[in-house]
């Protein structure tokens, strides 16, 4: 049974499609990294996750039921988002008190954990608190019912380092402990990258790639090459080499799969240098995003 699925799923406000024809499935135990430029349509797709707004067509089920079950799944998700919703007039502890009435499967003992782990004061009121007090707040409400599915939305965005290493760290741990399924949104690729083992890149309200981490370290590389001589252009009409640059006698070529075969490729022809550029997450979400 899959975490998390998206089946033609599609949202409109008034006549702007904002996402379009969206369908992935996310297997258990996955931290999915969900990323893609400023207005891609990622804070739209969690929100629909969440059941904060339907979409106008499709269907999204968590756990193989539908969202719209509601508090059915509700005992399953945790959410932790950029902006904070706790009630600043209460205290820390009063938080705790009000949330766990939600839920049936709240672990008082995952409360005492993560509230000494993070050093926060049950007795102060939540309007005193830092934004990265907040986001632990957040957390340690998300984690309290030990759910089987974590959903975050920018989490550590504007926050310093430290936090985020943090933050991380408790993530990892949940996922060696429990083998939850994280749904990770963020524009701090560094973050991303570093705990995620899939990937989806989403542009203009469009999923355009899906792949395991590891595959698109194996395949979405650059290739440069000085041949000895001239090349026909045809030569790059092969799958796979997504951009052909030129500059000065060299050909930069971006590659989005079938890496081995173009490289055996490349090296067939009678060269001057050949060389691999390794890209970072950040690279490939630029190469596939076209931004």
């Amino acid at each position: 049974m899959s975490a998390i699925c998206f089946e033609n799923v599609s949202k409109k406000f008034g006549d702007s499609k904002i996402i379009d024809d969206f369908n992935l499935t996310i297997e258990r135990g996955t931290v999915f990294g969900f990323i893609g430029p400023n207005g891609a349509g990622k804070t739209t797709t969690i929100k629909m996750l969440t059941g904060l707004i339907k979409p106008t067509t499709g269907s999204i089920k968590i756990l193989n039921q539908d969202i719209s079950n509601g508090y059915q799944i509700l005992d399953h998700i945790g959410y932790v988002s950029e902006e904070s919703n706790l009630y600043n007039y209460m205290t820390f502890q009063g938080i705790l008190n009000f949330a766990k009435g939600f839920y049936t499967n709240w672990d008082p003992s995952l409360v005492d954990k993560y509230t000494e782990f993070f050093r926060l004061p049950l007795n102060q009121p939540i309007k005193e608190f830092s934004k990265g007090m907040k986001v632990k707040v957040s957390l340690v409400l998300a984690l309290a019912h030990n759910p089987k599915i974590l959903i975050l939305d920018e989490p550590t965005s504007g926050l310093d380092p430290i936090f985020r290493r943090e933050f991380l760290n408790v993530l990892v741990e949940e996922m060696t402990q429990s083998e939850k399924t994280i749904f990770f949104s963020s524009h701090i690729i560094d973050d991303v990258e570093r705990i995620a083992d899939q990937i989806g890149i989403i542009n203009d309200g469009r999923l355009l790639k899906v792949r395991d981490m590891d595959e698109l370290k194996t395949n979405e590389k650059k290739i440069r090459v000085v041949f000895q001589r001239d090349i026909e252009s045809e030569f790059f009409d092969f799958p796979g080499i997504a951009k052909v640059e030129k500059s000065d006698n060299a050909y930069i070529l971006t590659v989005s799969e079938n890496f081995e075969e173009i490289y055996q490729r490349c090296k067939s022809k009678p060269h001057f240098t050949l060389d691999v550029i390794e890209q970072s997450l950040e690279d490939i979400l630029i190469n596939t995003s076209g931004r």
